[in-house]
């Protein structure tokens, strides 16, 4: 009768679970969008336009208007992170002891599932934005899927380079150039800024005397004159601002305990060497809705 052997044993420390869960909200992104899980791989996602107009009233039903439905398609990319490691070179930065005994010590596979999970969810946080799926390990990101030809998304004319001298004034040209109709609705738009426009922005306004900003800490709460929230995006292009609304932008995922899971395997007992080697994977993509509800600036 054959061995059966359990090649994979999923661990992740005493602290692991907290590390994971804080990484994948870090992306800072994920504030400004709508996260759709549970996506199998495809998701069709149906968009009705009804213009409604009025029609004197008669006696008779009298069905007029034009009722549009359209699809977007949110599909998803499968995507791995990788690491192998030697025990060795922890012996004398780590507990030497545990080390010493051929044991991984639970504090540093916690540091190591924590250091992963910070890279992964910086990494996501780029391709959000920046993505080409043409790209090995990337998806499309929202930055080319807006300059595609046929995006129908409303392109801000004449971008320039951003800083605290222009910043007002770009930013006040990006907020015209949306429909008054997504401006005013029920749903108020967000305005999302990359990190130098961010930046430039917290200038400007203290130069105008928001002195407040001083006074917030890290915590800053930006808006655009009270009406829009403004969200820094850092995996955002510099000189570059989206306005839509949340709702219209969708992040894609199977499951989030994807995110929450790193399979840690010691290789002692299988290859006799001392290398530990941590695995995730789980799914990605982004789509949006509507690309006449999107305005966009980018130099």
């Amino acid at each position: 009768m054959a061995t059966t052997t359990s090649l994979t044993t999923t661990y992740a420390g005493r602290e692991a679970a907290g590390y994971i869960r804080a990484a994948f909200l870090s992306n800072e992104s994920l504030a400004a969008l709508t996260v759709k899980e549970n996506i199998e791989y495809k998701q069709v996602v149906r968009r009705l336009v009804d213009n409604v107009t009025f029609a004197n009233a008669t006696c008779d039903f009298d069905a007029q208007g034009t009722v549009t439905l359209t699809e977007r398609i949110l599909t998803l990319e499968k995507f791995q992170v990788q690491r192998q490691l030697c025990k060795n070179t922890f012996l004398s930065d780590w507990e030497s002891r545990s080390e010493q005994n051929g044991e991984l010590h639970a504090s540093l596979t916690d540091a190591l599932i924590a250091n992963v999970m910070a890279g992964v969810a910086a990494r996501n946080e780029v391709l959000i934005w920046q993505g080409v799926n043409a790209t090995a390990g990337q998806y499309d990101g929202f930055e080319t899927l807006f300059n595609a030809g046929g995006s129908g998304v409303l392109l801000v004319s004449s971008p320039v380079a951003i800083d605290a001298t222009n910043v007002i004034e770009e930013m006040g040209r990006l907020v015209l150039t949306l429909p008054t109709r997504v401006r005013r609705a029920t749903e108020k738009p967000v305005i999302a800024v990359s990190s130098n426009v961010a930046e430039a922005y917290r200038s400007a306004i203290l130069g105008l005397g928001g002195g407040f900003y001083l006074y917030q800490g890290e915590s800053v709460v930006m808006n655009w004159q009270g009406q829009y929230d403004v969200i820094e995006c850092p995996g955002m292009s510099d000189d570059t601002m989206a306005f839509y609304q949340k709702s219209n932008l969708w992040f894609g995922t199977n499951l989030l305990d994807q995110w929450n899971t790193v399979a840690v395997l010691d290789m002692y007992q299988y290859d006799l060497s001392n290398n530990v080697r941590f695995s995730c994977s789980f799914f990605a993509g982004v789509q949006y809705g509507f690309g006449d509800e999107i305005a966009f600036y980018q130099a």
